[in-house]
């Protein structure tokens, strides 16, 4: 029976490591590319949002004005204890269709992913004085 050699003296054997260092610089451009495609913009709905005080200093969204790129998300998050919506438009012409969360009890959220450049108001249809703007570029 003939014995079968396995190696090769004139083969060049490439070691793993070798690979090391692209393979890391390919990991690290796939991962920030992947959190550009998935990002999201943290607005907190406070506990304090239910009373009209918020309206004079700002603070009935937290962030209550965004600026976010084409194709990512907004989630508000309801941190108060009542019951809130997150709807497109303004107070003086009414929602405008855009996105509307319908209620979001306590401890709840509504996502809405943007998909076209502009300026989105929104408010609570519950208590209307809670206002904030979406800037999508």
């Amino acid at each position: 029976m003939k014995k079968i050699d396995n190696s090769c003296s004139s083969c060049t054997k490439i070691s793993i490591w070798a690979f090391l260092p692209f393979l890391t610089i390919f990991l690290i451009v796939f991962m920030i590319t992947a959190t550009n495609v998935f990002a999201e913009t943290e607005v907190s709905i406070p506990n304090e949002a239910s009373d009209i005080s918020c309206a004079e200093s700002g603070t009935c969204f937290l962030q209550s004005e965004v600026t976010i790129s084409v194709g990512e998300s907004v989630i508000w998050h309801n941190d108060s204890v009542v019951i809130h919506t997150v709807t497109s438009g303004n107070t003086e012409d009414g929602p405008d269709g855009v996105f509307d969360s319908n209620i979001i009890i306590s401890g709840d959220t509504f996502t809405h992913t943007f998909t076209e450049t502009g300026k989105y108001e929104y408010f609570c249809s519950i208590h209307p004085w809670m206002t904030g703007i979406v800037i999508v570029v």
